[in-house]
């Protein structure tokens, strides 16, 4: 029996409230703070783009399947044009996942126990990066599943079925890797009334046609393998000892956690078949309706090309590998004492406690060393590897409940969706989906202690405020640079919150770009930096937000920069922003650079020299 059955509709209710509160609070106050410049002007130009009547994937390039883009041109006309628009709708997703990771743990945990679990995975996630990115409407997607999948497995009902399928199909209309959610999900159906089976008695086995334990394990096995196999093959360009562990494991882990699982399959083996195929026709019915008009003008090769072939270019471009596997060890006894706890004398529990709070005390008060804020983070950032490998354990060695075999399933293969960019912010993506996965081990038995696991979660919670919270996203992991975002830009396209020196460089850029050009006015912006097309309110005159995916389409740098040089005369350009620290495309050759000398004249540098303005000669 889990802990949420125990729990009434009304104190279920209270506590998802009060979670509401806390969260749409604690981000609603800091919600319009900080921006990363190229994401939230690739996000606001394609929005800009789409609401304009244009068609991702065939009028301009988007760098994600499209969906966003469509509920970005929504917010747009709903709440205003500016980069604060593009929040809301991921401000009220925050709030309603919060809740849904309290309804989740409530199946692990008791109430109080659950509300500091939900409040630890709102601080690991949302905050650390406040921008409208389709990674965070995979995370709220992937935790909705996981919850669908959850309510299929206690009522059998198909209609969460219905629902987790509805749900994996729109993760992939916000991001190609939704598809890894689609495998867990697959996965987690396969093995969903397990528990179920086995309370079946023995008239009820005498009364039914079983099949044949090996045909479902070696099903099973196969699918399992054939998925490790493919991850194998998505990393094989950056296989090695720490993406192995980082990827692999967690991966593998999960896969084998499952059939161990799935060696109780006995009855029912027709009706798992069948429930795969409802869920896998039910999820095609939301991508054949954001297909079905690129279908009808016969822009299908551009929406596959888009999808599929692109994304390589990603691949081949923008890397940032996960640090060393030997971190994982870090989190080794921590899922050991998870697994033990039951076996450790009362006496030991306090002294224990105490511990994890002096320690964890210290660690949070000495994180501004950069050294030991990398460890710490480093530490929880690994964890996954250990975590699974707990689970798989506890499969083999105890009755692991099913709410956690579901949530290995789905952080192993979520965790993928950090492969190749590996950074720190990276893994906010589906850490809260870590820490409900270790919050099952935690719960696994009624006897867990809660003041030792509060403490430590409580002090994970700390450490993610004071260090991570509404800092550099960019340097996450790496060390804690408190932001001072308290400055407007002198335009009503942003109406966020940012540093004091970006919005002196941004306003002088800004009015360079206003006095030089009009707002019918084409101008040029590269490599990567689609921030002043939007802005600035001027045409893009190239169908790109990033140069990387035009390049990998043309053949190569030498001839994007032709096709640039070609459009400077076409569209009569007067003004080209260059960036000369990209940070994802190749920077713009020597030549091109002289031929842009020999073009327009070199304005004083601004700022931080990082953009350098050309205006045409003789204009």
């Amino acid at each position: 029996m889990t802990p949420a059955l125990h729990t009434s509709r009304k104190s279920t209710i209270l506590g998802m409230c009060i979670i509401s509160l806390l969260a749409g609070g604690y981000l609603g106050w800091h919600y319009n703070q900080g921006w990363i410049a190229h994401d939230e002007g690739l996000l606001g130009h394609t929005a800009e783009l789409t609401m304009l009547g244009q068609t991702p994937h065939v009028e301009f390039q988007d760098v994600y399947t499209g969906l966003l883009s469509h509920i970005n041109a929504v917010s747009f006309k709903i709440f205003g044009i500016s980069l604060a628009s593009l929040r809301i709708p991921l401000l009220f997703g925050a709030i309603i996942t919060s809740m849904v990771w309290y309804l989740i743990a409530l199946r692990l945990v008791n109430p109080l126990f659950a509300g500091i679990v939900a409040v630890t995975s709102t601080v690991w996630s949302f905050p650390n990066y406040f921008a409208a990115l389709p990674s965070w409407y995979l995370l709220m997607l992937a935790s909705w599943t996981a919850w669908a999948l959850i309510k299929f497995h206690e009522t059998t009902s198909r209609r969460y079925i219905l629902l987790a399928a509805v749900l994996s199909g729109l993760a992939i209309l916000f991001k190609i890797v939704g598809l890894y959610l689609v495998a867990a999900s697959l996965f987690s159906i396969w093995i969903s009334d397990l528990d179920n089976n086995r309370k079946q008695t023995e008239n009820t086995k005498q009364q039914t046609h079983p099949v044949a334990k090996s045909y479902p394990r070696l099903i099973s096995f196969g699918l399992a393998g054939i998925f490790t196999l493919l991850v194998v093959l998505l990393i094989k360009k950056h296989l090695s000892f720490s993406t192995s562990v980082y990827f692999l494991i967690p991966v593998a882990a999960s896969m084998a956690t499952m059939l161990e699982v799935s060696k109780e399959i006995r009855i029912h083996f027709k009706d798992t078949v069948m429930n795969c195929l409802i869920f896998s026709a039910v999820l095609c019915l939301p991508i054949l309706v954001f297909i079905f008009p690129y279908m009808l003008k016969g822009h299908v090769a551009d929406i596959t090309n888009g999808l599929f072939d692109l994304p390589k270019a990603r691949l081949d471009h923008a890397a940032a590998l996960p640090p060393n596997g030997l971190w994982s060890l870090v989190a080794v006894p921590v899922v050991g004492l998870t697994i033990v706890e039951n076996k450790i004398s009362r006496s030991m529990i306090l002294p224990l406690t105490a511990t994890i709070a002096l320690g964890g005390a210290c660690l949070c008060i000495l994180a501004t060393n950069t050294l030991i804020y990398q460890s710490a983070f480093a530490g929880v950032q690994c964890s996954l590897p250990a975590i699974s490998m707990g689970a798989w354990y506890c499969s083999r060695k105890y009755d692991l409940a099913m709410p956690v075999v579901i949530l290995t399933l789905v952080s192993g293969c979520l965790s993928i969706t950090q492969y190749p960019y590996s950074s720190g912010v990276y893994f906010c993506y589906c850490a809260p989906l870590v820490i409900l996965t270790l919050t099952g081990l935690i719960g696994r038995v009624s006897s867990y202690d809660k003041p030792l696991w509060l403490t430590f979660l409580m002090l994970l919670a700390a450490f993610s405020v004071i260090y991570i919270n509404y800092s550099n996203p960019r340097l996450i992991g790496v060390s804690s640079q408190r932001l001072e975002n308290n400055k407007s830009l002198q335009t009503t396209r942003a109406k966020l919150q940012i540093e004091s020196i970006l919005q002196k460089e941004y306003n002088l850029l800004l009015q360079i770009i206003n006095e030089h050009t009009t707002t019918t006015d084409f101008i040029l912006a590269g490599p990567d930096c689609p921030q002043f097309y939007f802005l600035s309110g001027r045409q893009n005159p190239t169908s790109q937000c990033y140069d990387l995916f035009r390049a990998y389409q043309l053949g190569g740098q030498s001839q994007l920069e032709t096709e640039l040089k070609t459009l400077i005369g076409e569209k009569d350009i007067d003004l080209f922003i260059q960036n000369q620290l990209p940070e994802f495309s190749l920077p713009y050759s020597h030549e091109f650079i002289g031929w842009l000398e020999s073009w327009g004249d070199r304005s004083p540098t601004i700022g931080s020299g990082r953009f350098q303005i050309f205006i045409r000669k003789n204009k």
